[in-house]
């Protein structure tokens, strides 16, 4: 099976095309709705943006509807355009908006210029669904090691697609959660809640300065998805238009410092998935 989707987003602004297609396997048979889902699968994850490009090997582990963990190990190349890479000597550097258009805008063959790299990422995730009745709870856990090769003297990197002052070879953390309401005729209105928080180490940070985060984040707001058709087993499934707007409630420059608070996050965005060959369960094989 594979799914698609392709966002355009402001605030911090971006632009990407992301995919999974992977093989699934039925661990087992179950009419009921909170075991029928079930599958382990591996496969592939590709992204491209003006920014970056990234393929990916993940395996996921879906033993009930309600919970999938799954594991992905990425190799990414950043393009030096579009302001990335941008890297700093300390998780406590200013990496707002203003200074890295700034430094976008620095002579060539200055340092602190963004510059092209290729190093790898580990993600472990767990996405965790309830359903009762219309509504859908749903929280979507990410932890990240990143590993770049960085610029000489930094430690830390802007990471654009997460918007966090990532730790190099340190750990961070992003969580989507939310509360879905379906009409049941294709319409999905709700609520996102998302936050970020990066696990900082000493290695970290400049030496003799604080040690403390300023980091962490929250964003709050609506979510609103139409899907125009959905049918089990189809090739091009469920194709859906989401739209969010969310309002930054944390966050070091987005809440008034470099960009004013009342001004969200904002993405636009179209997905679709499918199947591409019939999913064998254990009885069928």
């Amino acid at each position: 099976m594979y799914r698609n989707l392709l966002v355009a987003r402001l605030n911090p602004l971006g632009l990407l095309e992301e995919a999974r297609i992977s093989y699934r396997y039925r661990l087992y048979r179950s009419e009921s709705p909170a075991l029928r889902d079930n599958f382990v699968s591996v496969g592939l994850a590709p992204a491209l943006s003006p920014a970056f490009g990234r393929l990916g090997v993940v395996v996921e582990l879906q033993p009930l509807s309600i919970l999938q963990l799954w594991g992905m190990y990425e190799l990414v190349g950043n393009f030096g355009t579009f302001r990335q890479q941008q890297s700093f000597p300390s998780a406590r550097s200013d990496f707002s908006d203003t200074e890295q258009y700034a430094r976008d805008e620095l002579p060539p063959g200055d340092a602190r210029r963004p510059y092209s790299n290729m190093g790898s990422q580990l993600t472990l995730g767990a996405t965790l669904q309830l359903k009762f009745g219309p509504v859908v709870a749903r929280s979507l856990f990410r932890l990240v090691r990143p590993d770049m090769p960085l610029r000489e003297g930094d430690r830390v990197f802007y990471d654009i697609y997460y918007d966090v002052l990532a730790p190099n070879q340190g750990w961070y953390f992003v969580n989507d959660a939310d509360v879905l309401y379906q009409t049941g005729r294709g319409l999905t209105i709700g609520l996102r809640w998302a936050s970020s928080h990066a696990f900082y180490g000493p290695s970290h940070f400049s030496p003799g300065e604080p040690q403390d985060n300023p980091n962490t984040t929250h964003r709050l707001g609506p979510v609103v998805a139409y899907t125009f058709a959905e049918r089990d087993g189809a090739r091009f499934n469920s194709p859906t238009v989401l739209l969010m707007v969310n309002w930054w409630l944390v966050h070091r420059y987005r809440t008034g410092a470099d960009s004013s608070a009342f001004f969200p996050y904002l993405a636009l965005g179209f997905s679709f998935s499918g199947d591409l060959m019939p999913v064998p369960s254990p009885a069928e094989r």
